[in-house]
């Protein structure tokens, strides 16, 4: 099984809500990193907006993810079979093949993968009589347990004043928060503070 680990997508996605069964993908967002040097570096990107009829109802949608659905307002309806074609065309360019694409994201392995495969957007990896088969590798690298192995290195599990921490070393980024390719940028940039955190951390007590 061919597996490239200096390569890895950053993928997150807009909704709009959490529940798949009911809720509509806005956008999707996956930027490539490779590590370099002992950090990641950003490398090329793709930025999907999906069409929706739906106006923003909750308090939160209204105040921070106006323009996103203004965009898919305008947006054309894809087909979520041509969506995958394109993800996984754009990874391969990229050297990664299905099913090894190896993702990185929030939460990206309980809420943003099940929320495509439930649309129909990506196939997460599964073992059918000992083959890994699907798109995207099982294992994801799940920045929430990036900052739980950097709290634990302090010896404690304070994961909030870590993440705090690693935030104030990243740098600071042009976009909205609430934009998914902007999130990705964010994300990486959280992840190589925390590797920068915890190689400057001697001696934990």
């Amino acid at each position: 099984m061919a597996q490239n680990l200096d390569k890895l997508f950053m993928i997150d996605i807009e909704t709009t809500g959490v529940d798949p069964a009911t809720e509509e993908v806005l956008q999707i967002a996956i930027l490539e990193i490779n590590f370099r040097d002992g950090l990641w570096e950003k490398g090329e990107s793709f930025c999907f907006y999906q069409h929706t009829d739906r106006e923003p109802t909750t308090k939160f949608a209204k105040e921070h993810m106006k323009e996103i659905y203004a965009t898919c307002k305008a947006a054309p309806a894809v087909p979520a079979a041509e969506v995958r074609a394109n993800i996984l065309k754009f990874c391969k360019k990229l050297g990664a093949e299905a099913p090894n694409i190896f993702f990185a994201g929030w939460n990206a392995g309980i809420f943003d993968l099940p929320f495509l495969e439930r649309h129909g957007y990506l196939v997460p990896a599964k073992y059918v009589n000992d083959q890994l088969v699907g798109d995207c590798h099982y294992r994801v690298y799940e920045l929430s347990g990036a900052i739980q192995l950097a709290a634990n290195v302090r010896s404690h599990n304070e994961i909030n004043a870590v993440l705090k921490e690693a935030q104030k070393l990243s740098p600071k980024l042009e976009g909205s928060r609430h934009e998914a390719l902007f999130d990705c940028e964010r994300q990486m940039h959280i992840l190589n503070a925390l590797i920068r955190m915890m190689r400057d951390w001697k001696n934990p007590v």
